[in-house]
């Protein structure tokens, strides 16, 4: 099999990297997809860099065993945290989504104050202010940890007018407000199921998805090196976890805008493999 004809390769702590596979079949239609959701160890938020960078190397080595041609790091802890360090280990290009939702952000703000909100991790890691002083200098960023609202999207909490959620929202969302940020990053790809309640919040902020921004990243990385699928048939999508297909079979249609048809495997990862 030819290179380009390969599957895209896309992996997640949990659920919200479907987020960025409904971006995928929106661009790329006719490209094959192979996601793997580790739902026995979400969230990688809280996690250390050590843990995540061992993760991150066991999802890869994963998605390899299906010969993918690309891998998306679907995930803004695992990018932030892991694929500086593990890039030089495989031949398949690692997409991020860190740097590209930056670079959006870097061409929307007017008042040159861009807000982020994330994990934990991807926050300590820094990786924003890290990409954002290369691509603009000039615009300040002011990072939020956001520890609750993972489990709560996992949780199905995410609708607009959902208490609980608005409320922890609000708490979270009020030093960037304060801060007078005209565009704001929704640093971790369960975000965006979050971003109509946000945008209730901050109603003239604009609010960048790190997902949507890294698909058209992955597009440009595919054309490089002459990757993108040229085929005329509709692409199809393999879905693997590591803990609860029933329960990912059932919420994950909400991330991905879309019933999930077939069946989802259930998978242990074990010692990876040489890469």
């Amino acid at each position: 099999m030819e290179d380009k004809y390969r599957p895209i390769g896309v992996f997640d702590s949990g659920l919200g990297g479907l987020t960025v596979v409904k971006d995928l079949l929106a661009c790329l239609p006719n490209e094959d997809i192979v996601f793997f959701g580790d739902t026995a160890r979400v969230p990688y938020g809280g996690k250390s860099r050590e843990t995540i960078t061992a993760y991150v190397r066991e999802d890869i080595d994963f998605l390899l065993t299906h010969h993918v041609k690309a891998v998306m790091i679907a995930c803004n802890t695992a990018d932030s945290m892991a694929r500086e360090t593990v890039t030089p280990d495989y031949t398949v290009p690692l997409v991020g989504v860190v740097r590209p939702a930056a670079k959006q952000a870097a061409l929307v703000t007017e008042n040159r104050r861009v807000g982020v909100i994330g994990t934990k991790a991807t926050v300590e890691s820094r990786a924003y202010e890290t990409s954002m002083a290369e691509i603009a200098p000039d615009v300040q960023v002011f990072p939020v940890a956001c520890p609750l609202l993972v489990p709560l999207v996992e949780e199905g909490r995410f609708h607009r007018g959902d208490a609980v959620v608005d409320r922890v929202l609000s708490d979270y969302l009020a030093p960037l407000r304060e801060k007078k940020v005209d565009t704001l990053i929704l640093g971790c790809t369960h975000y965006p199921l979050l971003y109509d309640s946000i945008a209730a919040i901050m109603p003239e902020t604009h609010l960048i998805c790190s997902g949507s921004a890294s698909t058209e990243a992955l597009i440009n990385t595919l054309r490089e090196r002459d990757l993108l699928n040229d085929g005329q048939t509709h692409g199809s999508i393999q879905y693997y976890v590591s803990d609860a297909p029933a329960r990912f079979a059932e919420n994950g249609g909400k991330f991905i805008g879309r019933e999930i048809h077939g069946s989802v495997s259930l998978v242990s990862l074990k010692k990876p493999a040489k890469a």
